[in-house]
């Protein structure tokens, strides 16, 4: 199979045609020629669009096994290239949890529309804080990092126990930082708008303070460790500084931290409960500014999509999360008024895959084609019959979206989005 895209501008800080516009051919899963107007007979083409490796997700919640009326692994894949993934990381939160070797080859099978999954493994047993899972044994069989997911761990010996296990094959622990007594009863950020709304605030401390602790075990027992979704300005000063100091850390933060603040939450809606919760404006520009300066490495989706039965409650009542990911790309090109694309586009693509060692993807003659093709001004509404996924807790839901991926290249497979 031949596939033109003709006059498209390249975005790869790795390729040396980075934002020049050329045609790219590909032929048989593999980039067989980049230059100016190529002449090729083809099956499929696509014209003056955007070419972008293929987006690295290091954070979805795919409910497969367990809560499969949420998000199965095929509706989650499908959701995933919607929005140009090629890659997604899947945490651990499913029922039962991924902590045998079983559970991460399940994973891996459930890889399709175009989309390789990659399993991380549970740290603790259940996710419940308290015993070590076997860790080499789901390292072996392809867990790509370690973390409880959606569950802080808030036992610092096993924090401790792990770190120190993984650098024996250089592994990644993961975690989301949160005090969970801080913010045990909490609905949203602690702030002048919990006030007003009055609602039981979680207050940045809580994130602080998790961080703060976790670089101090870091800095005793070694290894490598990410933050996943941090959300307050002060986080990335820490984490900023622990660069500084030298300390092998890394972070992420989720695509609606950056567009949402607290103020959002006025009308009680629940699809804007989220976990950690929006903060203040001051906080949202922080992170944008940690994105320019490079102390946060990616932005994930958090994709976590929920049932009607948790969502259509009082707002005290409702589970937090987001069902992200069909509505990524136009998220993330909305960006683009506050950050630079190539900014936006790095820390999507080879960011993500920075983070865990893997090696970066290349649009250069020769190498396989791992492509996101993206229209930066087509309008679609995002509905019930577009929607890919199936769950609809979005506050984009039934609204005018501008941005869309037209399609996924993995290799061979060609994943064209309606």
């Amino acid at each position: 199979m031949k596939i033109l895209l003709k006059g498209s501008k390249i975005f790869d800080k790795y390729s040396s045609f980075h934002q020049q516009e050329v045609d790219v051919l590909i032929e048989n899963g593999e980039i067989t020629e980049i230059a100016k107007n190529i002449s090729s007979k083809y099956d499929h083409s696509f014209e003056g669009c955007i070419v972008t490796s293929g987006l690295f997700d290091l954070n979805a919640h795919f409910t497969e096994p367990g809560s499969e009326h949420r998000e199965d692994l095929y509706s989650g894949t499908k959701s995933a290239s919607f929005s140009g993934f090629t890659d997604v990381c899947v945490i651990p939160n499913t029922e039962p949890v991924i902590e045998s070797k079983s559970d991460v080859k399940f994973i891996k099978r459930g890889s399709a529309n175009g989309v390789e999954l990659h399993s991380i493994g549970a740290i603790s047993e259940g996710c419940k804080g308290e015993n070590l899972t076997e860790i080499l044994d789901l390292q072996n069989a392809g867990a790509v990092a370690f973390s409880d997911g959606l569950n802080t761990i808030y036992n610092t010996e096993l924090l401790l126990k792990a770190l120190q296990y993984v650098q024996k094959f250089e592994g990644l622990i993961i975690n989301h930082p949160k005090d969970i007594h801080l913010s045990q009863f909490a609905q949203m950020h602690e702030g002048k708008v919990s006030t007003i709304l009055g609602m039981n605030g979680e207050p940045s401390i809580s994130e602080e303070i998790a961080i703060k602790r976790d670089l101090d075990i870091l800095s005793y027992a070694g290894g490598r460790l990410h933050f996943s979704q941090i959300s307050t300005a002060k986080g990335v000063e820490l984490i900023k500084k622990a660069k500084k100091d030298g300390l092998d850390v890394t972070c992420d933060v989720s695509i609606h931290q950056l567009i949402y603040t607290d103020s959002d939450l006025m009308d009680y809606d629940t699809n804007y409960k989220v976990d950690p919760p929006f903060r203040s404006e001051k906080d949202r520009k922080a992170l944008l500014k940690g994105l320019e300066t490079g102390v946060i490495d990616a932005i994930v989706s958090a994709h976590n999509p929920q049932d009607p039965e948790s969502k259509d409650l009082e707002f005290d009542l409702s589970t937090a999360g987001i069902c992200s990911l069909p509505s990524f790309m136009s998220d993330l090109l909305s960006l683009s008024a506050s950050l630079d694309l190539e900014v936006l586009f790095d820390k999507v693509t080879n960011g993500p895959r920075g983070v865990l060692k893997f090696d970066p993807v290349k649009i250069e003659k020769g190498a396989k084609a791992r492509l996101a093709i993206i229209s930066l001004d087509k309008e679609w509404v995002f509905d019930a019959s577009i929607n890919p996924s199936r769950s609809i807790n979005s506050p984009q839901f039934n609204k005018i979206m501008k941005g869309k991926c037209l399609a996924v290249i993995n290799g061979e497979e060609l994943i064209i989005n309606s």
